[in-house]
Parts: structure tokens; sequence; C-alpha cells
């Protein structure tokens, strides 16, 4: 009787276990391992070093040299790709897996993404020979005033600026330099004495010292300035 009874609870069981593998096999997984190539939309070729940024988050990666990469993501997150000379491409997490056909209930998917170019057209450069530094004082005298500073004006221009902040990939690690540097600054500031020593207390207090020690050594006449302490 006991090993009967010991017989159904051991089937009971493992019932209870297939069904409750069986549920956690049906269920979605919450976190993605993407992993994809970045092409060329002209060429086909793979695009090398692209800077892929989760939207919201601190989470990225670049594509390696063969134009790999590798990334865990969730719905709801949204991945953007820049790289210099190609336009800025977005990509919806919640939107492929809705219409991926393959199994991603290992939680593995797979992607390509085609980047367009992007050409900037620059102005007509004339170049004409200087053959004596004469030509070149006469030449340089004769440009005016404002095609020397319109460069300077174009380059600092809010409609140039805003495109490269908008096409070129951000650097974390230049942020992360700029961030320390401000710590740093605001660290100094607080801690550390002023920087001139003219606002500077302990400065201010050896002058003084020296100007009283050579005023009395100047009216007593103390001269045994090599006198053992």
């Amino acid at each position: 009787m006991s090993v009967q009874g010991s017989g159904r609870i051991n089937l009971r069981t493992c019932g209870a276990w297939a069904l409750f593998s069986s549920i956690l096999l049906a269920q979605e997984p919450t976190i993605y391992q993407l992993s994809g190539m970045v092409l060329s939309s002209t060429t086909g070729e793979a695009i090398p070093y692209v800077s892929i940024r989760v939207g919201r988050t601190r989470r990225g990666t670049t594509t390696n040299a063969d134009g790999f990469y590798s990334l865990p993501v969730i719905r709801g997150d949204t991945l953007y790709f820049s790289a210099l000379g190609y336009k800025r491409a977005r990509f919806v997490v919640d939107e492929y897996l809705n219409a991926y056909t393959g199994d991603t209930s290992q939680g593995f998917i797979y992607a390509v993404h085609y980047l367009v170019e992007d050409t900037i057209e620059l102005p007509t450069v004339r170049i004409t020979a200087i053959r004596t530094p004469e030509e070149l004082k006469i030449a340089l005298l004769n440009i005016p005033l404002e095609t020397q500073t319109q460069p300077a004006r174009d380059n600092v221009s809010p409609e140039l600026i805003a495109y490269f902040l908008q096409n070129l990939p951000a650097d974390p690690q230049e942020r992360i330099k700029i961030a320390q540097q401000r710590y740093r600054d605001l660290y100094y500031e607080r801690t550390l004495r002023p920087t001139y020593p003219i606002l500077d207390p302990i400065a201010v207090y050896r002058l003084v010292r020296y100007l009283t020690e050579k005023a009395q050594i100047k009216r007593e006449k103390i001269y045994d300035y090599w006198r053992d302490d």
C-alpha cells in the first residue's frame, strides 16, 4: 500500500512539474539578446564602429569592424544608430517583435539594419598660383574683411551645430571627461585655497610676518643672520 501511495504521489509531482515547466516555456522572455548587422543601403557593405544607443537609458554599444553587434533589449526600448557619413536611424523593439517570425522563446532575436548615406556639398574652391612673397602679401591684403569672418560665422551657425548634434554619434568618454573636470573645479573652489595669493590668508600672514621681521632687524640693527638657533 505504501509503495502504491508513493507512486501516485510521484506521478502527481511529475505532472505538476511538467505543467509548471510548460507554463514557463510558454511565457514570453522579459529580456532579449538582440544581435545583428549594420549595412550600407547603397552598397550592402558592413559599416564598422556604428554607435548604437538605447533611448532614455545609459545602455549602448558599437558595431565591430565587420558591422556586427549584440545588445540586451526589452520591450519598450528604442535603438538609435548613428555613424559619420550616414543618416541617423531608429529601431523600435516593440514593432520588430510584433512582426518577428522567428522563434523568440529562448530570448534570442536577430536583425539587419540598413543606413542611408548622407552627403554634404561643399562650396567650390578656387586655387591660384602665387610665385613671390609680394604677390602673397597683396593677395592677403585684398581679401575682403567679410570673407575672412564669414567662415567663422558659418562654423558656429545654429543650423550647423544642430546638424552635427543630430548626426554625429555621442561620445560617452568625452561626457565623462567634462563631468570629471566640473567636479574637480567644484572641489577646488570649495576645499582648496584661493588661486590668487592676495586672497590667500596664509600668504598674507607670511607677508606681514616677513615685513615685520625686516622692520625689526632694521630698527634694532640686527646683522647676525647666521646665528645658531
